[in-house]
């Protein structure tokens, strides 16, 4: 029975061996996987952020242009805006001259006109009263004597 038993202790012993190389060759399997996808993935982590550079270089610039094209848009905008405004307020302020000039009411040009010739006329006036008040006293003057005469 000694050879049986030396036999089954050799058969168990090449099993364990077996499974011990086996295990072992598993984990190192393991390990190797684990290192490539180290080295893959760093690989992959590179292109990932070059190829993320680029889009966001060529996000900026889109970006860019568009809001060029929005600023020229708007200056665009800006400027139709402003001579409609412009327009708008000119036709008010003839329509409000019309207005004003129906109702009667003098403009300012006009009234300076006439502010200048009614100081013509105050001169005039003026000049006439101080030419009326010099004859009456010259009339004056030669009638006191004839009364002291008399």
């Amino acid at each position: 029975m000694s050879k049986q038993v030396e036999k089954v202790n050799h058969d168990e012993v090449n099993v364990v061996d077996t499974l011990t190389g086996k295990a072992r060759e598993v984990w190192l399997a393991g390990l190797g996987a684990l290192a490539s996808v180290e080295e893959e993935g760093q690989k992959v982590f590179t292109k990932l952020v070059e190829k993320g550079t680029h889009f966001e270089a060529r996000g900026k610039k889109q970006l860019d242009e568009a809001y060029d094209e929005l600023l020229v848009a708007y200056k665009k905008l800006e400027d139709r805006v402003k001579s409609s405004f412009n327009k708008a307020e000119g036709e008010i302020d003839e329509n409000m001259q019309e207005l004003i000039h129906k109702m009667g009411v003098p403009t300012q040009d006009e009234i300076k006109e006439l502010t200048a010739q009614v100081e013509k006329l105050i001169t005039k006036v003026d000049d006439l009263s101080k030419k009326v008040d010099q004859g009456d006293k010259k009339a004056a003057a030669p009638a006191a004597p004839a009364k002291a005469a008399k």
